[in-house]
């Protein structure tokens, strides 16, 4: 208590000084924390998805040139490169155990209205059943029928919609994707869902059918995903050898196309998560060691200014376990201090990061123990050569200095 009470007076003291050191350890700490809290967060959103979905839904992929496993259902990659055809589609709608398949061909562009225009949009094509499939619902409007679908028609997301047009409900307006005309006759309503199975934020993307789609692809299906929903969620590992086995017969190569179900995509993105976190955290970590490096100068010309005081504690009966513990103490406290410091900017700013991009902001114990308990090791190590070679000093030599 003695120690604690010395080291809180020692910083009060020293209030600049103290604010200048604990000021690495909470940038560090920041870092570290909003980096857990939005991989988290992020992790949490998708397996949401699997959830609301019943676990019913397997997802295929073309395999790129270049895209591995992992990175064949990374959140941010879906290879241009596709081998996966309406012969696929049309298969898969016939094999054993299916319910319904949702072709996707993505097409990025401008999407122009009279009010105003976004340059880097994802127009879906897809099929009548993708609502379905994965389990949307329409704010207003319709979606369009397995016979409308050479009409030049386009489904919005909410966001879109109101960022492209100033309203949720823009049925008959027209607006226009990569130089032609389509008319808007549904808005889906939002499902706050930026990372979706789906392969596209669907709050702000467009949806066309897949006939419109080839006119902007030369008549060549690119087909980037398919999405297929299982009549039983019991037999989804059946379908999955199914599904393959059943590709393989209009391939040359199984390679060409990678199958999961929605629960494996969902490890294959955490797994893509966690290494990204990691390399993250690596470099954040650089800050911290950097403010422990910090801390330990600090300590170290603490020490030197304070020779006096110590040899007096020293004279009056205080033990080199007394001084150790003063000035361990000391250190410990700038790293707490750093620690809920950055911690607490770290929630903030993953509150406003959750809010824009619709995510769950997660209270993990354990984000808390990192967030906490790494600072006061890091205060722990950087901090104990300072307070031992304080314990060290000979307190007939101490107090001659002055």
């Amino acid at each position: 208590m003695i120690s604690y009470s010395l080291a809180r007076e020692s910083l009060h003291a020293h209030r600049m000084r103290t604010f200048l050191t604990t000021l690495g350890v909470v940038i560090g700490v920041f870092i570290i924390s909003l980096i857990l809290i939005v991989s988290s967060g992020l992790r949490q959103g998708v397996t949401n998805q699997i959830s609301a979905l019943n676990n019913n839904i397997v997802i295929v992929r073309g395999s790129g040139a270049n895209t591995t496993g992992m990175e064949a259902f990374s959140p941010l990659s879906i290879s241009p490169i596709t081998v996966l055809t309406g012969r696929d589609t049309n298969t898969l709608a016939k094999t054993a155990g299916v319910s319904e398949v949702a072709p996707m061909m993505f097409l990025n562009g401008q999407i122009s209205s009279s009010t105003g225009d976004y340059k880097e949009i994802t127009t879906v094509a897809t099929s009548a059943n993708f609502p379905t499939v994965f389990g949307l619902q329409l704010e207003s409007g319709s979606w369009f029928a397995n016979d409308e679908t050479s009409k030049p028609w386009v489904i919005l997301g909410d966001k879109l919609a109101q960022g492209l047009l100033g309203t949720t409900d823009p049925t008959g307006q027209v607006v226009t994707i990569k130089g032609q005309n389509f008319t808007v006759i549904g808005v889906l309503k939002p499902v706050n869902q930026p990372i979706s199975l789906a392969g596209v934020d669907v709050d702000k993307a467009a949806f066309i059918s897949m006939q419109n789609g080839l006119q902007f692809s030369g008549g060549v299906e690119q087909i980037g995903q398919i999405a297929v929903q299982a009549k039983d969620s019991k037999g989804l590992s059946s379908l999955e050898k199914n599904i393959s086995a059943t590709l393989a017969k209009n391939h040359t190569d199984d390679s060409e196309f990678t199958v999961k179900s929605g629960r494996d995509a969902v490890g294959a993105l955490s797994g893509w998560l966690d290494t990204i976190t990691i390399a993250a955290l690596i470099f954040a970590s650089v800050s911290l060691i950097v403010g422990g490096i910090g801390i330990m100068n600090i300590m170290l010309v603490s020490v030197t200014e304070r020779i006096h005081e110590i040899g007096i504690r020293k004279a009056v009966g205080a033990t080199r376990r007394h001084i150790l513990n003063q000035f361990l103490v000391e250190a410990l406290l700038i790293t707490l201090y750093g620690g809920i410091i950055g911690l607490a900017l770290a929630y903030i700013a993953g509150f406003l990061i959750t809010l824009e991009f619709s995510l769950p902001l997660m209270f993990n114990w354990w984000i808390f123990a990192i967030g906490l308990g790494v600072p006061l090791a890091v205060g722990l190590l950087f901090g104990l050569w300072p307070a031992a070679r304080a314990a060290k000093q000979d307190p007939i030599v101490a107090l001659k200095q002055l």
